[in-house]
Parts: C-alpha cells; structure tokens; sequence
C-alpha cells in the first residue's frame, strides 16, 4: 500500500500520507487515478498478502456492535475489519485458518456453525443501537464503510471465485433466513442507518450484492 500511495501521489493524486493505511483519502485518490486513465476495474484495497491461497466458498458481512474501532475482539473474531473512517484492519487469523478442516484451535469463530470455508469480514459500529424502534446508536456504520464494504466483497470473490449471490455472499441476518442455521440472536446487519431504517436482512443483503456486483462490472 506504500507503493501505491507514491504511484498516486507522483500522479498527481492525492492519498493522504503515505502510511500503509488504505483509508477514505487512499481510496479517493485511486478511484481519481482509474477515472482519469478511464479504468473501469474495480478496485484492490486488500493487499494480497492478506489474501492466501485457499479453498473458500462464502463470505459473511457483520457489523461488530462495537465502538468506530477495531477491538481486540473484533480482530479475534472478523478476518478483516472496516472501520469508521473506511480504514481497513487485518484479524488475528489468515482467511485460510477458515479452510476445511478448520483447527478448533485457531480459527476466526464468526458465524455460529457456519464458519467453515467462510470469509468474515465485519463493519465497526453499531454499538447501543436498537432494533425495534430503530436507533443507530452513537456510532453507526456510514456510508463510506458500506462503500469499502463493496469494493473488499468483489476483490475477495474475486480471487476465491465466489459468486456473489443469496447464498455464498451474505449478511449475517441472512444466515439463519437463508441458509437455516440457527443463530445465537445477535442483532446484525438488516438495517442501513442513512437509508433503510425498518429490519429488512434480505433487502439490505440485495443492496450488498448489487454493490459487489456493480463494483465487479
């Protein structure tokens, strides 16, 4: 990300400091870069050193219910993190430590019985929200996260070769509607505070994939 970031700026694009830190002025100044060459691919914000060789199936979107950081526990538990200000966090655990067969002893435990072959990949925020009467709480996830959020999903189905549909890419309100597996009751992604305030997991999944799509086009 280093590299890139001089790329850009010796273009004449500006990424902020050149820190590592693919953040919200990084992935500006790349999307500046690929409009004026008139690049229509989607964009790298993963480094592909996070992205190992392995066989993955399916990816699973949460938010963390945290604060607009990554925590300890989020990196314990997510693969990778989005934060607040769109920075992107590495988990604890490589994306293959999620590969069958999963070692009990280390892996990213993200989806109750459904961990297996699957990329967790969570938003920072939502810590105190309610969900009926809905309120987001202090910090809500934001429309530059969701933004990442898109362009994370269609580089990691990508190169694992996921197909970003109902059951392969989903929220993790999903889960249990779609795929029958009985989750513990953690409240998650089926609502967008700046645009979708009554629960709707499905609806909210299909934003989500037509995103990733339209990223991937």
């Amino acid at each position: 990300m280093h590299e890139i970031q001089r790329m850009l700026k010796a273009l004449g694009f500006d990424p902020g400091p050149i820190d590592g830190v693919c953040g919200p002025r990084t992935i500006a100044a790349m999307q500046a870069a690929l409009g004026g060459l008139g690049h229509a691919a989607p964009l790298s914000v993963i480094p592909d050193d996070w992205m190992p060789d392995a066989r993955m199936t399916r990816i699973v979107a949460h938010w963390t219910a945290g604060g607009p950081r990554a925590s300890e526990a989020d990196r314990e538990h997510y693969h990778l993190i989005i934060e607040a200000d769109g920075n992107l966090v590495r988990g604890d655990h490589e994306i293959d430590d999620n590969a069958a067969p999963i070692d009990l002893s280390d892996y990213a435990a993200h989806t109750r019985r459904a961990n297996t072959g699957a990329i967790g990949v969570a938003l920072c925020g939502m810590v105190g929200a309610q969900e009926r009467p809905f309120r987001p709480g202090p910090y809500p996830i934001n429309e530059i996260q969701w933004a990442v959020l898109g362009r994370v999903l269609a580089q990691l189905c990508g190169r694992y070769r996921i197909a970003p549909d109902r059951q392969s890419v989903l929220t993790h309100a999903e889960v249990q509607p779609t795929l029958g597996v009985v989750q513990a009751g953690k409240w998650d992604i089926a609502v967008l505070p700046w645009a979708v305030a009554e629960p709707d997991p499905i609806g909210v999944g299909d934003r989500m994939r037509a995103m990733v799509r339209a990223e991937a086009a």
